[in-house]
């Protein structure tokens, strides 16, 4: 159905071609006086659209005399327009808006298109990286921050964050996260995380001089309990407390020696060493070390793979021994510990699977915490640190490796360390990695 206004139009240029009709019959020359009227209708045609098209296109305001179809299509332009004009008027209060805003933030934004080029940047960031507004808008940003990890992560960004020093203040550090959005583009936020970083450098000093200094007076405390432990003449009543003291000794220079391992790790700045690590031989060695012990779960070694790994051989050792410990202190003596190193499509996996305890889905993403304990009680009571798998995390970090967990109460769990092809060597072969 067409529209009204349509309706009306052909009605009238209908009427109009009737009226030439008629005054040709009745004063003759019927073809002069189509003609006439054609021409007539076509002018008035043609002057409406040159008005639209100059009303569009131009913003040129609209003829008032006009009736019919083309007094209808003009208050359209003129609503649309309108409208157009409050739209506008409101996307200006939004954007004062929100550059207020953005000027207020400590935090730096800057708008990259596909090529990285800087489109926008609030003034936290050029605070933060030294830019400048006059010049650097329109520029690569890999081309003003020449930072190798910067221009990894604007290749990949992965929604993670890299830490790089602060180009504009010499000591400071900054956090960047590249966060795509739209079509092609990105948003890159900048933090000045100066001040967290002096702060965990601060603590992770305090715990290894703290830790350092500990050990003496605790290996001196250890002797005297040692010797009044098996001193004859001591009194029956008193070698239960000595027992007990011998034990919280014990239990507190692992946690010293174990946070040292952790201080160590996290301050350690690159990639782990690529020295040769015999993984079969290193885990036939622990392996023995456990089955030695009293109370012991069936523990069973399995290799579906001869390679050999390269790292360094004490972190390694550390990562293998705690997991396969924490497996047997958290699983009964009738339980099973399944420990597994072979190859898959991604390089090479180190698991260890247990039918102990287990671990409750929603803490399985806390374990990995230094100190964080699922069953503070019985942790402390098989004699567990706290720290064993915090260590193990960054000593996998280390090696580009990463860890994953599968666990069901009541039913055991999956600790799979997964190493990369570039950290893998043909055992007996060089030292050259298989990837």
């Amino acid at each position: 159905m067409l529209p009204n206004r349509w309706v009306s139009h052909f009605a009238y240029a209908g009427a109009w071609l009737a009226l030439a009709l008629l005054a040709g019959i009745w004063l003759g020359n019927l073809a002069w006086w189509l003609a006439g009227a054609l021409a007539l209708y076509l002018a008035v045609t043609l002057r409406n659209l040159y008005y639209l098209d100059r009303a569009l296109e131009r913003g040129a305001p609209v003829p008032s005399e006009t009736r019919g179809l083309w007094a209808e299509l003009f208050s359209i332009v003129v609503r649309l327009r309108s409208k157009s004009r409050h739209r506008k008027k409101r996307y200006r209060r939004l954007l004062r808006a929100v550059r207020q805003s953005t000027r207020a933030l400590h935090d730096g934004g800057i708008i990259l298109n596909a090529r990285n080029e800087i489109q926008w940047c609030n003034r936290a960031a050029v605070r933060l990286l030294g830019l400048n507004l006059a010049t650097d808008v329109g520029h690569r940003i890999d081309n003003l921050i020449r930072n190798p990890e910067f221009v990894s992560h604007l290749e990949n960004p992965g929604g993670n964050t890299v830490s790089i020093p602060s180009p504009a203040v010499e000591g400071g550090q900054l956090s960047v996260q590249i966060i795509p959005y739209g079509r092609n583009q990105r948003l890159a936020i900048i933090r000045d995380v100066t001040r967290e970083v002096r702060l965990e450098r601060t603590r992770r000093d305090f715990v290894a001089n703290a830790s350092h200094e500990l050990r003496s007076p605790l290996t001196v405390i250890g002797g005297y309990l040692d010797a009044m432990a098996h001193d004859v003449e001591l009194s029956g009543d008193w070698r239960t407390p000595i027992a007990e003291m011998e034990r919280q000794v014990s239990r507190m220079t692992r946690i010293l020696r174990d946070l040292i391992e952790l201080t160590r790790l996290e301050s350690s700045h690159g990639e782990a060493p690529r020295d040769f690590i015999d993984v079969a031989g290193m885990l036939k060695f622990i392996e023995r070390e456990f089955i030695s012990g009293p109370l012991t779960p069936r523990i069973s070694v399995h290799f579906g793979s001869d390679l050999a790994l390269l790292g360094s051989e004490a972190e390694v050792h550390s990562i293998f021994h705690n997991l396969v410990s924490n497996a047997v202190r958290f699983t009964p003596p009738d339980g099973s510990v399944d420990v597994r190193w072979e190859r898959n499509e991604n390089g090479a996996a180190f698991s260890v699977r247990d039918t102990g305890i287990g671990i409750p889905e929603e803490l399985v993403p806390r374990v990995t915490e230094r100190f964080f304990r699922v069953d503070p009680g019985r942790s402390r009571e098989l004699g567990g640190t706290g720290l064993g798998l915090a260590i193990v995390k960054h000593a996998l970090q280390r090696h580009g490796a990463s860890l994953s967990i599968q666990s069901e109460v009541g039913e055991g769990s999956l600790f799979t360390c997964q190493f990369p092809d570039t950290r893998l060597v043909a055992r007996g072969g060089p030292a050259r990695a298989v990837g």
